[in-house]
């Protein structure tokens, strides 16, 4: 007997495609399962999730309120920040006063 090019393709092919079905069923398996533990996961918390999705709203106000309440931080210490490098220099104009001030003052009586 005597077996053609396209007899073997055929055979091969058939093959293929058997062992494509299998590999196709076991991933099905595997997905199925993996489906069933997240349904499992799910149904093991739900009392803590649902708690969790009622807080949410809470929880989103007191963010808002938290940035606005940063905001209002950050605007004063801008505020603070100028107002301190405001003095700085203030301060440091009237060390040179006096230390002019003092200059004088030592010419005059500690001269020669």
């Amino acid at each position: 007997m005597m077996i053609s090019l396209s007899d073997l393709g055929y055979f091969f092919l058939g093959l293929l495609g058997a062992i494509t079905l299998v590999m196709l069923s076991l991933l099905a398996y595997k997905l199925i399962k993996l489906v069933g533990n997240i349904n499992k996961v799910i149904e093991t918390n739900e009392r803590n999730i649902n708690d969790t999705l009622k807080t949410l709203p809470e929880i989103a106000k007191d963010v808002k309120h938290t940035t606005d309440n940063i905001k209002d931080i950050s605007d004063v210490a801008v505020e603070t920040t100028a107002d301190v490098m405001t003095a700085k220099d203030n301060v440091g104009e009237y060390f040179n006063t006096a230390k002019d001030i003092l200059l004088i003052i030592k010419n005059i009586f500690f001269s020669k």
